[in-house]
């Protein structure tokens, strides 16, 4: 019998598969991100455990966020915008005997469901070059 035929895929080149996750070709991750991109999970930890909204980015702004500025800026964003959607609740309270009051509360829980979903997803996969995720409509207190 012929050994050539059972040897035959000694052709077949396989390319090295790029590590950790990243495809050739494209900026490195940015080494804190994942850490960073908690303090937006918070806002949807805190349906399970309360107040992880505000625990978790004042804990790692004043641990990892002395050494890493992006943490820092990601946890000083989250607690902007916890600081915001609280005044905003509280000036949609008088406004429920309006009526209008409601659709801003509706509006505003959607809010604090989509928009950290979005920050938490674009600070994982940022590079170095990637600015901090600023969220739409808040005033910031916290600089």
């Amino acid at each position: 019998m012929n050994d050539e035929s059972t040897s035959g895929d000694s052709d077949i080149t396989i390319p090295p598969s790029p590590t950790d996750g990243q495809s050739t070709g494209d900026a490195a991750l940015r080494p804190g991100a994942g850490i960073a991109s908690l303090c937006h999970w918070s806002f949807l930890m805190a349906f399970v455990v309360p107040l992880a909204n505000l625990i978790l980015p004042l804990v790692l702004l004043n641990t990892l966020g002395k050494d890493d500025r992006f943490v820092a800026d990601n946890a000083k964003e989250a607690l902007n915008l916890l600081i915001a959607s609280f005044i905003i609740g509280l000036c949609c309270l008088p406004l429920i005997f309006l009526v209008i009051g409601i659709f801003m509360l509706i509006a505003l829980g959607v809010c604090l469901i989509v928009f950290p979903i979005i920050a938490a997803v674009q600070t994982m996969s940022s590079t170095e070059e990637t600015p901090v995720y600023r969220y739409p409509l808040i005033f910031r207190l916290i600089k």
